[in-house]
């Protein structure tokens, strides 16, 4: 949209990875030996970790472009399955046709393709991205694979990418042995603040720009510190910053402009109390999703440290269930929402602020869910029709097929940020569910929502209590 004002080749600061605009920092380059070292050198097992943004499936894009014919790859980024779903991912990346789907058979002919492997001398590497979404058995599985007594074990080489929580899940006692065999653990570290500059500059002198020809050094300042070094952040930053400019025929972004993108991204920005009111706009507990894959099946996320505690869920997504949604993909009946025009250069964060009051991921996905058209937070298309919800109560319960009721917590970044529910008093004995939310190409939201109520009426005073708290993003809203 804003290429041609500012006189770029192609879009800087796309989300996507994208080798082209790799920026290697100390951090990554040793990263990127690491891996590179553990594949060509056969060294087993490489983990490599990082928070969510810092580039770790940039790098694996990169490491994938030039590998010669003797490594066969196989990249994987669905991540939470049971191991014969695994297995079979990894097959059809080696190009393999599925002769059989199940799991002895694809055991076997696993085993089959390796065996040719020997013959030809060729490295087999399996790479594993969101590596801290795969359940410890299936971790345990993957490992078989790799000490099988057999000529092949030597050539499968295990790259294991993820967030930071991927470390404390090798700890567990049943992933010793797994834990005895990585050669390379490696954490790639976010931005210092000379870096961020020059990540800036670099992305923009690949589109034919530099960063002094499109930000004032006090804009600069104010992205790097807001972002925490993270490039992911600084994308968005940048690119909204750049959108808001071309709207505002302001062809370098000053300090103010910096500021009003801050305030309008504030959910993306360093974690803070889950609600912490400031003047004027709402910051809700963040933390930045790389590129996650929505997921597959249900299993537990977090054990369940004593008897009060709340289990929690993560399962696959799926539509959010609210007492005022008809059908599916339908909205609520009239009266209950609000209906816009969108004009040029307005994005879903404009109208939550303008509606809301307020931005957050929760008021971001409502607006989403009663427009199923929408499929990326980042783009809304001008004269589109968008329903804006009215935040009642009832929005956020729903009727279980079970005929008990379910409470919408709220769409959060990270699913750390749910944690707080679990020692809540009103929630004992009931069970969270987390949804994943994909919400534009490479990131995803993570929905949470209580069920176990009996009643409507117990739900409502689960709800009420924890809106009293100041717990649910949603209700710190006010209409605009």
């Amino acid at each position: 949209m804003y290429q041609e004002f500012y006189g770029f080749s192609e879009a800087p600061f796309e989300i996507n990875p994208n080798p082209k605009f790799l920026y290697m920092t100390p951090t990554h380059v040793g990263a990127m030996s690491s891996m590179i070292a553990g594949i060509e050198e056969r060294k087993g097992i490489t983990v490599v970790t990082g928070e969510v943004g810092t580039g770790k499936t940039t790098l694996v894009y990169a490491l994938l472009k030039d590998y010669s014919e003797k490594i066969k790859t196989a990249f994987v980024f669905h991540t939470t399955v049971s191991f014969q779903d695994l297995l079979r991912n990894i097959l059809l990346e080696l190009g393999e046709e599925i002769v059989e789907d199940h799991l002895t058979s694809l055991i076997l002919q696993f085993h089959r393709y390796m065996r040719e492997r020997v013959a030809r001398d060729e490295t087999v590497a399996i790479i594993i991205d969101e590596g801290q979404n795969l359940k410890v058995d299936v971790i345990e599985n993957l490992f078989r694979l790799f000490i099988r007594e057999a000529p092949a074990a030597k050539l499968i080489q295990i790259l294991l990418i993820g967030h930071p929580e991927l470390e404390t899940k090798l700890d567990a006692i049943e992933l010793q042995a797994f834990r005895n065999r990585v050669t390379t653990r490696y954490r790639i570290e976010p931005l210092n603040e000379k870096e961020c500059h020059e990540y800036i500059n670099h992305r923009l002198r690949v589109v034919g720009s530099s960063s002094i020809a499109v930000f004032m050094p006090e804009a600069i300042k104010l992205i790097c510190q807001f972002s925490r070094g993270i490039p992911r952040v600084i994308n968005h930053l940048c690119d909204r910053a750049l959108l808001t400019g071309y709207t505002t025929s302001q062809h370098v972004i000053d300090d103010k402009t910096a500021k009003e993108v801050c305030r309008d991204l504030s959910y993306l920005g360093p974690p803070q109390p889950l609600i912490l009111r400031k003047p004027g706009f709402l910051y809700a507990a963040a933390g930045v999703v790389l590129a996650a894959a929505l997921g597959f099946g249900t299993y537990v996320f977090l054990k369940q440290d004593g008897g009060d505690a709340a289990p929690v869920i993560v399962e696959k997504a799926v539509p959010l269930k609210a007492k005022t949604t008809t059908k599916k993909g339908k909205p609520p009946a009239a009266g209950q929402q609000k209906v816009v025009t969108v004009k040029k250069g307005w994005t879903l964060t404009l109208l939550s602020q303008q509606h809301f009051n307020s931005v957050n991921p929760t008021l971001l996905d409502l607006i989403m869910e009663h427009n199923p058209q929408i499929t990326d937070v980042n783009r809304i298309t001008e004269n589109e029709k968008i329903r804006i919800p009215v935040i009642t109560e009832g929005l956020f319960l729903s009727r279980n097929p079970d005929r008990g009721y379910s409470v919408f917590l709220g769409t959060f970044v990270d699913q750390q940020s749910i944690e707080v529910f679990r020692k809540q008093t009103v929630l004992r004995d009931k069970t969270i569910r987390i949804a994943p939310r994909k919400v534009s190409h490479g990131e995803t939201w993570y929905r949470a929502s209580v069920d176990g109520f009996q009643t409507e009426e117990q739900s409502l005073q689960a709800l009420r209590s924890l809106k009293q708290q100041g717990l649910l993003p949603a209700f710190a809203a006010s209409p605009g």
